[in-house]
């Protein structure tokens, strides 16, 4: 077994994980990430010795949000959303901790090297993912191995800018896909657009989330079609000039936002149709649909995990 973990802004999520990729003695605790680097590490620790406390364990796999250091296992840039997780040696730590190796990488690539091993790109050659969440996070694995490019930020897709002089975006530029596209942001859009009046059923409440746009979008409400309609053209372009970059033979898209089912995966494909693709072409590439859920990310660290051990991606 291999100890699995997913940190996140909420919760740290982990698992025992076998090289088959059977999952056992799943947990998770609050993160309590917002109150910084040394209650995170506490409740990473915590949970990790809960693990080996089960089993004896061979390894540990970790995705944490940021910019990793992959090889050296260092926390390279994290937004203030974790204050001090900049710099945080999290591998050498737990290597210290626990006496087995330490391998960890950025929470979306491992959800993509998690669907790569298992799950809808299982079989690819050169998959491309995408994950809709509070933002919108890439990931590019090629022949079974993450691409992570010169400093660890490779398939930050979320910020390829879609819009040039468009709306604010968190990471300090304009019009990136992620404002118009991840459920998070949507949610903000629509509070922005309630506030200077325009119409929706929407309005007067206090409590959104990007369920309720995804319902009122499907009854027809103007505003929440509008939103819907945009996240749609703006992934379909980042979609459709990813695929000409990287020649994927899988792009897996995954997320709150693709519960909305043909409410938003219509006019996604509606969009993606209106760019001219050689018919000889066309059969050669598939966009799936996440299937491995939120285990993606857990599954991922397992199988970098059982790679480091193996030797097979230390660099």
């Amino acid at each position: 077994m291999v100890a699995a973990i997913d940190i996140g802004g909420t919760n740290v999520r982990g698992g025992l994980v076998d090289r088959e990729g059977n999952i056992t003695g799943m947990t998770h605790r609050p993160s309590h990430a917002a109150e910084g680097r040394g209650a995170l590490l506490e409740t990473l620790k915590a949970v990790i010795d809960e693990l080996r406390t089960a089993h004896p364990i061979a390894a540990v796999g970790i995705g944490s949000p940021g910019s990793i250091n992959h090889r050296d296992g260092i926390i390279r840039y994290m937004q203030a959303h974790i204050p001090g997780w900049t710099g945080t040696p999290v591998g050498p730590l737990v290597t210290e901790w626990t006496g087995v190796p330490a391998a960890i990488d950025n929470d979306v690539n491992l959800i993509a090297l998690g669907e790569n091993w298992i799950g809808a790109g299982k079989g690819s050659r050169c998959q491309l993912s995408i994950a809709l969440g509070t933002g919108l996070g890439g990931g590019i694995v090629i022949n079974g191995r993450v691409m992570r490019g010169a400093l660890g930020r490779a398939a930050e897709f979320g910020h390829v800018i879609v819009v040039p002089n468009g709306e604010p975006c968190t990471c300090g530029n304009y019009g990136c896909v992620e404002v118009y596209t991840a459920p998070g942001a949507m949610v903000r859009r629509v509070h922005h657009y309630l506030r200077i009046g325009v119409p929706s059923a929407l309005a007067g409440r206090k409590d959104i989330s990007a369920k309720d746009i995804i319902e009122e979008g499907a009854k027809g409400d103007h505003l929440c079609r509008r939103l819907l309609d945009d996240a749609a053209r703006c992934l379909a372009l980042v979609v459709w000039n990813l695929m000409q970059i990287f020649d994927p033979d899988v792009f897996v898209i995954g997320g709150g936002l693709m519960k909305a089912g043909k409410v938003f995966l219509d006019p996604f494909h509606n969009e993606l149709d209106r760019y001219y693709q050689p018919p000889e072409l066309t059969p050669l590439i598939t966009i799936r649909v996440s299937k491995l859920g939120d285990n993606a990310g857990i599954l991922g660290a397992a199988r970098l995990a059982w790679q480091w051990l193996d030797g097979t991606d230390r660099d």
